[in-house]
């Protein structure tokens, strides 16, 4: 009986283990021929990530011309308008799809454009500002380099 209950158990752990790996690390992807991992969505859970996407190079724009017209209000703004405030609005049924390093990547590009809003409302530093612009394009390149989304 105990053996029955021991393996019983161990089943049950590996299984559990699986389907985390499965819903929460690996999300739903196809490795591509350019090596890139395909993200499988829905349209309108694409749409969602576009339309992100979208909102995203917005930002960076006003954070850009905030820096050329030494406009820090409008540095705040467009680092708000894209900081971890937005998330709350993402689908749930969309982060199950993402794989875990999507996300990591996804978590920390919002929390850059925080980053850059609450720099400009503490002690405006253009470089600084520069530099964490620098790094969320870099995210962006990774990103675009690494992913593609497609519908189911």
């Amino acid at each position: 009986m105990k053996k029955k209950l021991v393996l019983f158990l161990s089943l049950s752990l590996l299984l559990n283990i699986a389907l985390i790996y499965f819903f929460v690390f690996r999300g739903d992807v196809i490795v591509l021929e350019d090596h890139r991992q395909a993200i499988v969505i829905s349209k309108e859970n694409k749409e969602v990530v576009l339309t992100e996407m979208r909102s995203f190079l917005e930002s960076i724009q006003e954070i850009n011309q905030g820096l050329i017209d030494n406009n820090v209000q409008m540095i705040i703004d467009a680092g708000t308008k894209a900081g971890n405030g937005v998330v709350e609005k993402v689908p749930k049924g969309l982060m199950r799809k993402l794989p875990i390093a999507f996300k990591r990547m996804g978590f920390a590009t919002h929390d850059l454009f925080d980053e850059i809003s609450q720099d400009a409302k503490d002690h405006f530093n253009a470089k600084k500002t520069q530099e964490k612009l620098a790094e969320l394009l870099n995210n962006c390149v990774a990103c675009h380099k690494t992913y593609k989304f497609t519908t189911e």
